[in-house]
């Protein structure tokens, strides 16, 4: 193809994922519906993104100082730490981390800004092993964080599989990014422009984006003012889970958040608090959960097949019958009639 040719498509296919990202980032900050920690990180790696390849188009055509090149070229560093927090954040909403211990995974980016005009930028061989670290860069960060999500929705037992398979996906993607554009700069496998693949990336993000917007709506932190940190958090939540796990308390119809909390030591507000961080579930949605499971294993006890359904609900925990169709019908999406059926 003719390079003047290459160039101009170049610069209509890279445009349109450069205008998308960096309008995508610039509404995810300035919109205070969507500017939940989670979307601040999310608006950094898009912006990030948007930079580079906005400098790569404007660089097709006009000559740029080497010094503001390695500004650009820095950007690729807000990448992976951005992907891992926004991960984060998304994963465990409401969770507050030390805003220190964020700011830490950056250093690397003020560093290679603060000193762009003595890192070389040309065709020498230290300029291109930075290049290749910058993307090595991307890649640490794309496989710890794909790790991350294995090891914590393992752990915590996480039921959103949509916000699973987002991250998932998300992740991924962001990897594969990595991946080819380091086989492309190590000769391994043919040219493939950068704004190309990043356009295409970006338009694949933001169809799924449409696809579940439910994403980019979260308010911002219910508990940012609360007392309770992590460690404590996750201390409560192991008594919690020792109460409901190995005591049944949740089998007691007249259990109440406020009695649960007196068992195990905190204030009511704290205990809504630990359940909504780390089950994303209400007090009542995680009552709710375990006494519809004890429901559905007292009905495939052989010694229970002749009980009414109302006497299974109320074996369960739940006060009333109706209480205890409306969980079974949300939780399990069919009747307890016809779950007994299908046995």
């Amino acid at each position: 193809m003719n390079p003047e040719v290459y160039k101009h498509i170049e610069l209509l296919l890279g445009s349109i994922g450069f205008i998308i990202a960096l309008f995508f980032g610039a509404f995810l900050i300035i919109t205070k519906e969507q500017r939940s920690s989670a979307n601040i990180f999310l608006a950094i790696y898009l912006l990030a993104f948007s930079l580079r390849i906005g400098k790569s188009l404007f660089y097709n055509y006009f000559q740029i100082d080497p010094i503001v090149r390695n500004v650009f070229l820095g950007m690729l560093l807000a990448i992976g730490p951005s992907l891992f927090f926004y991960t984060k954040k998304l994963f465990e909403l409401n969770k507050i981390d030390n805003k220190r211990s964020i700011f830490i995974h950056y250093i690397p980016l003020f560093l290679f800004v603060t000193f762009c005009w003595v890192i070389p930028n040309n065709d020498s061989i230290s300029s291109r092993i930075i290049f290749l670290a910058l993307l090595f860069h991307i890649l640490a960060y794309g496989l710890y964080t794909l790790y991350w999500i294995v090891v914590n929705r393992k752990e915590r037992n996480d039921k959103s599989n949509k916000l699973y398979h987002w991250l998932l996906f998300f992740t991924i993607l962001t990897i594969m990014m990595s991946l080819i554009q380091i086989s492309v700069f190590l000769d391994v496998v043919p040219y493939l422009s950068t704004a190309f693949l990043f356009s295409l990336i970006i338009l694949i993000l933001s169809i799924t984006a449409l696809k579940n917007p439910f994403l980019f709506k979260m308010k911002n932190e219910k508990y940012i003012n609360s007392s309770l940190d992590n460690e404590k958090g996750i201390e409560y939540l192991k008594k919690l889970m020792s109460l409901i796990e190995q005591e049944k308390v949740f089998l007691d119809p007249e259990l109440t958040l406020t009695k649960l909390s007196k068992r195990i030591g905190i204030t009511s507000k704290q205990l809504s608090q630990v359940i909504n961080q780390n089950r994303n579930e209400n007090y009542s949605q995680f009552i709710a959960r375990y006494r519809v499971e004890e429901a559905k294993r007292l009905l495939r006890l052989p010694e229970y097949h002749n009980f009414k359904i109302s006497a299974i609900a109320y074996e369960s925990g739940f006060n009333s019958i109706s209480s205890f169709n409306t969980a079974f019908k949300k939780i399990t999406n069919t009747t307890a009639v016809r779950f007994r059926e299908s046995l």
